[in-house]
């Protein structure tokens, strides 16, 4: 459905004794309904019927679980650029190591400030220390901790 790394969202058949069905085989068999899952083990709590309009019912449901995520997705085009930018740091590193620690201290300056930047960004439009911890992929409680500062202001 969507681009989200870890994250492929499908209408799943749900299977007579309840359970959704986690195989192309099972499709094969009867079920009686559609539910809305994805590949990271997420599963919507809504049944729709078993048809074609169950399944693209499903498959919306897909989209309030993806939503959240793919509003924390970086766009690829910058992920590649970032990739880029890290193995040529890294051969940097070998062949000259001052020259790859001037460049990464001037990198963690504003990084730094950027990042603030965006915490209160996110803040304001909205987001919950806990959206906000699991796109740094740290705790509520960690990222609230060495944010909050720069958020109260």
């Amino acid at each position: 459905m969507a681009d989200i790394p870890g994250h492929e969202g499908y209408a799943a058949p749900v299977l007579p004794d309840g359970e959704l069905a986690r195989s192309a085989g099972a499709f094969t068999r009867a079920f009686i309904g559609y539910q809305a899952a994805c590949s990271c083990g997420w599963a919507d709590g809504r049944r729709h019927p078993p048809t074609p309009e169950g399944a693209k019912q499903a498959e919306d449901r897909w989209t309030r679980h993806a939503g959240p995520l793919l509003l924390a997705a970086p766009p690829n085009w910058l992920v590649v650029k970032s990739n880029l930018l890290c193995e040529q740091v890294a051969n940097l590193t070998g062949e000259r190591p001052l020259a790859a620690l001037t460049l990464l201290s001037q990198v963690e300056s504003w990084q730094r400030a950027l990042l603030d930047r965006a915490v209160a960004a996110a803040r304001e439009g909205g987001a919950s220390w806990s959206e906000i911890g699991d796109a740094m992929g740290i705790s509520k409680q960690a990222a609230h901790e060495r944010f909050r500062a720069h958020t109260e202001l």
